[in-house]
């Protein structure tokens, strides 16, 4: 037993040196001790202060009943730390009162001495609602702020169209009989305003997070005529280069379309006019890669690592929120970023794992 509590010691040592990684409010945490199937053997008293249970009423249950469904779906697979490893999972956790909050917990497994088999799950569980809802906030500021700057690119892209329709309704008032080939061009004309103006709509309307299966083909094309307007106008030509043959992957469509928004218009203003932006996309046995590279001025290497940290930028207007919010969508998709910049260009690489 002496070796049990002495390694649930080193678990505690360890979860508590890790602290700085999330945010925290110390006295709200709640430690919760239970067995590899979930069920509760001990909860702390601090409990009711986050939950509003008491703990007595806790033990004996599954801990999973009270965890939001579509988080257990999510994180099904990854609860159970490897080894030495802590897992910090974030989900929802129901309330006495049945309203859900944003919880982090870091997890430790307790295991056996003589058989290594796992004998008890520790955590230390946080209530992070605040800082999720502040997230959220500066998710919905930066997308509105995008497609504010998107609007003049917009008007114009819809300008053209409406342009031609006037001069074809016109040439056919003028004619005696039905033009098809004008009425052809004229159906065209229309799809790609629609097209416009629906993207421009799911870039402005608030959603949840929606795990759907998405072609990464279609997103990226999506994004980038949701931009041409405003690359034309900088003479900037942007080329695509796929070697999927299936591009269909599961992700949040609308929020990684939003990544690519994001760092095709920071290419496009990093770069002496005319210039060139080249978006590769591949795809592994594991991973899906999108790279993005532009032939601007570059970044300078000090400056790398602070890509991606709130409030710093490189431009003079900026505001630094925008990629941030860009890093932390490809995380909320268990993805990473790289940068890589001289100065010939600067080349953003997407990398995410195919579940």
């Amino acid at each position: 037993m002496s070796i049990l509590l002495s390694s649930l010691e080193r678990k505690l040592q360890k979860v508590e040196k890790i602290n700085d990684k999330i945010w925290v409010e110390p006295s709200m945490d709640f430690i919760c001790k239970r067995t590899p199937e979930g069920l509760i053997k001990y909860v702390s008293p601090s409990v009711q202060a986050m939950l509003g249970y008491e703990p007595a009423e806790l033990i004996g249950k599954l801990y999973t009943l009270f965890v939001h469904a579509e988080d257990y779906k999510r994180i099904l697979n990854t609860a159970m730390p490897d080894g030495e490893e802590v897992s910090i999972l974030t989900y929802r956790i129901k309330r006495k009162d049945g309203v859900y909050i944003w919880v982090s917990s870091q997890i430790s497994v307790v295991r056996h001495p003589d058989t290594n088999e796992p004998f008890e799950l520790f955590s230390v569980t946080s209530d992070i609602s605040a800082k999720i809802k502040a997230e959220h906030f500066i998710l919905e500021y930066e997308k509105l702020n995008v497609v504010g700057q998107l609007a003049a690119g917009i008007a114009h892209e819809i300008k053209n169209p409406l342009t031609s329709l006037k001069g074809f309704i016109q040439l056919m008032k003028a004619g005696e009989e039905l033009n098809h080939n004008y009425l052809a061009i004229m159906e065209e004309e229309i799809k790609r305003m629609e097209a416009v103006s629906k993207e421009l709509m799911l870039m402005a309307k608030p959603h949840k997070s929606d795990f759907k299966s998405f072609d990464m083909n279609d997103l990226i094309d999506h994004a980038i005529t949701l931009l041409m307007a405003e690359a034309a106008k900088k003479c900037v030509e942007i080329t695509k280069h796929s070697t999927l043959g299936d591009g269909m992957y599961l992700c949040d469509g609308n929020k990684i379309k939003q990544v690519l928004i994001n760092m095709l218009m920071n290419a496009i203003d990093a770069m002496e006019l005319p210039g060139e932006i080249t978006v590769s996309i591949s795809k592994s046995d594991d991973e899906l890669t999108i790279a993005i590279a532009d032939t601007g001025t570059g970044i300078p290497s000090e400056c790398l690592d602070k890509i991606g940290r709130p409030f710093f930028t490189t431009k003079a207007n900026g505001n630094g929120l925008g990629l941030m919010i860009c890093y932390k969508i490809i995380e909320e998709h268990d993805g990473k970023i790289n940068v890589e910049s001289s100065s010939k260009g600067t080349t953003f690489t997407i990398k995410l794992p195919i579940h």
